[in-house]
């Protein structure tokens, strides 16, 4: 995909994530993801419509707000953002040299695959969790967990930098699933998406670099 196509698809998908947090894996037609992301643009046109204003108020809380703006412009928003998982990159709301945007394009790249990456990890966790809490009898066999087969997980979903994120999830919710332990589903979903965050956003640019320029 080009790297203005690209640009264009981030920009749509920016209050999409839901739909990657109900899903074990993330789309693989780009296609699918522009035409989602149109819809999911159409949708938000009526909700700004709405009278109640309610709906609107939810997707308008998660665009970048001026402090993030500024944190973003210091090149700190990832680790110095509330809740990152849950807003939309504030490194889209800046311009500069076409260097300086190269960076910022790069860093939302990473940005939104952190944070559908995270919400697989979520679902991950709590799948290893749910399937550990069946009598021995009933529950699956653990590999397949692992190897993400469960999920219909492919070879070549752990292709290129998002099946590096899609592994490492695997691997952190067999290693973290029992936050999902004596605690409310939803705690426990933004635990996982915290801690994954920390280890994801930190990933090197380069990854992201290599893969898009």
């Amino acid at each position: 995909m080009s790297y203005s196509c690209l640009r264009i698809n981030n920009l749509i998908l920016q209050g999409g994530r839901m739909s990657f947090h109900l899903m074990p894996s993330f789309s693989k037609s780009a296609c699918a993801r522009l035409m989602l992301g149109m819809f999911l643009l159409g949708t938000t046109s009526i909700l700004m419509a709405d009278e109640n204003g309610e709906p609107a108020k939810l997707l308008m809380d998660r665009f970048p707000k001026p402090h993030e703006i500024e944190l973003a412009r210091k090149g700190m928003a990832e680790a110095n953002i509330d809740r990152p998982w849950d807003r939309a990159c504030p490194y889209r709301e800046l311009t500069g040299t076409a260097e300086a945007e190269d960076e910022f394009f790069f860093r939302c790249q990473r940005w939104d695959d952190c944070v559908s990456a995270g919400g697989s990890a979520s679902i991950y966790s709590e799948a290893f969790f749910q399937n550990h809490q069946q009598p021995p009898k009933d529950q699956k066999p653990w590999e397949s967990y692992r190897n993400g087969s469960i999920f219909l997980l492919e070879p070549s979903d752990f292709e290129r930098v998002t099946g590096h994120l899609r592994q490492y999830a695997l691997k952190f919710a067999e290693e973290n699933w029992r936050l999902f332990e004596e605690r409310d589903a939803s705690e426990a979903s933004d635990l996982v998406e915290k801690k994954f965050w920390q280890w994801c956003s930190a990933e090197p640019l380069t990854l992201w670099k290599a893969e898009y320029q």
